[in-house]
């Protein structure tokens, strides 16, 4: 695939490689049709549910809410309409779309990483730290405000630079919608892919892996309160039977 200055340009015989049969269509359109419902179903019911019940309002299921909004707008926003545009290689549905679903799914993604992230910083407070608690509901809420700010403005490029444009279909000539970034400059997709790729995957893996690996070595590499006291109870019950041979001992000499 060729770039020019504002993106990738399709040659013309991208086309080539898709004469998608209608089965092959109809059968991923479900497939894909029954995740997308699946998401919104399923992740809808987890947050009705969390809502309803006070009960189930931790700050771990704010999280958790939090995460199934996430998957909610990606199942509606997202997978239906990238999914077209991967198979047949044309935008067939509303132009403004085309910047709509890459936005949702990039937002979609930061609210998920950023959320588990917090998720994993939570439980490291509560197990290494547990008079502290983890967070209070007041804090989650003002984390859950910034990593929807912070998620927004991470997408924004997204929102800003995916256009539809003709692109050439085939040697006759003739072109076909298709949605691509157009960059303001040539190293602009570089360092916006860099940077996606350090706040949703380098960052987030060190810190989840840091607080994980910590929690695992403070459950598994610390001994129970219990041992120490079932080990102090051994060695009493040792020495109360030393001393009480010993006694016996000393009264049979003395008999004798």
């Amino acid at each position: 695939m060729e770039w020019n200055r504002t993106g990738p340009l399709v040659n013309s015989t991208i086309s080539d490689l898709y004469p998608v049969p209608v089965g092959i269509i109809a059968l991923l359109a479900i497939l894909y049709g029954s995740i997308s419902v699946a998401a919104i179903i399923g992740n809808s019911l987890v947050i009705s549910v969390i809502i309803i019940n006070k009960k189930m309002q931790t700050v771990t299921n704010i999280f958790i809410a939090n995460l199934a909004f996430a998957d909610v707008i990606l199942g509606m926003f997202t997978i239906p309409f990238q999914f077209q545009a991967a198979l047949l290689q044309r935008w067939v549905v509303a132009d403004f779309m085309c910047w709509v679903a890459p936005f949702v799914k990039d937002l979609s993604v930061n609210i998920s990483i950023f959320t588990l992230t917090c998720i994993a910083i939570d439980r490291y407070i509560a197990v290494l730290y547990p008079l502290k608690a983890g967070f209070k509901k007041s804090v989650a809420a003002v984390i859950l405000v910034f990593i929807w700010v912070f998620g927004t403005v991470s997408s924004i490029p997204q929102a800003l630079y995916m256009k539809v444009t003709q692109v050439p279909e085939n040697a006759t000539g003739k072109t076909k919608p298709f949605c691509r970034p157009f960059f303001p400059h040539k190293d602009f997709g570089r360092y916006y892919f860099v940077y996606l790729l350090c706040i949703q995957y380098i960052l987030p893996l060190i810190i989840i892996n840091f607080s994980y690996i910590r929690i695992a070595y403070r459950i598994w590499g610390t001994k129970a309160p219990g041992d120490y006291i079932n080990r102090r109870d051994d060695i009493r019950a040792r020495n109360r039977k030393k001393r009480t041979t010993t006694t016996s001992k000393h009264c049979s000499v003395k008999f004798t």
